[in-house]
């Protein structure tokens, strides 16, 4: 049986895993969609990597954007696509076909870079938080019944 502070903290759990969920599965969904968009129909050009910038398990290359037409530069650009980039890799001189996204922060986009990942990413988030969370819900229902 579940006092009142039991309540109340499973109460707080179900609201974060609803907010982790959202929030996370609404920003991969978003990184998908601009990753689509930008290869679709964003300005073509050459990044000119300056750095990288490392995570856990793999990097990404940071540069300097420049469009075939030479009229839009953007730096300190962030290249997603779908090769591993490690530590140890060197620095290419120019990566080309890629594709911007000028947002904020501008991110590039290679031209083979898939969204369907990180779209059904953001949805399998949202539609698993939120099972868990209605599951808890449910329960502490259920508790609040069987209670005498």
């Amino acid at each position: 049986m579940l006092g009142m502070a039991g309540r109340v903290l499973i109460g707080l759990l179900i609201v974060f895993i609803a907010v982790l969920g959202v929030g996370g599965g609404v920003a991969l969904i978003t990184e998908g969609v601009d990753g689509r968009t930008a290869v679709a129909d964003g300005p073509a050009g050459t990044l000119t990597p300056t750095g990288r910038q490392c995570g856990k398990e793999s990097c990404s290359w940071i540069g300097t954007f420049t469009s075939d037409d030479r009229k839009t530069t953007r730096r300190d650009v962030e290249l997603r696509d779908d090769q591993t980039v490690r530590r140890s890799d060197p620095t290419p001189a120019k990566i080309p076909d890629v594709r911007l996204h000028d947002g904020d922060p501008p991110v590039a986009y290679s031209t083979d870079y898939s969204p369907v990942p990180k779209i059904a990413g953001g949805v399998a988030l949202i539609v698993v938080c939120l099972t868990v969370a209605v599951l808890l819900v449910l329960r502490v229902r259920r508790e609040r019944k069987s209670r005498p």
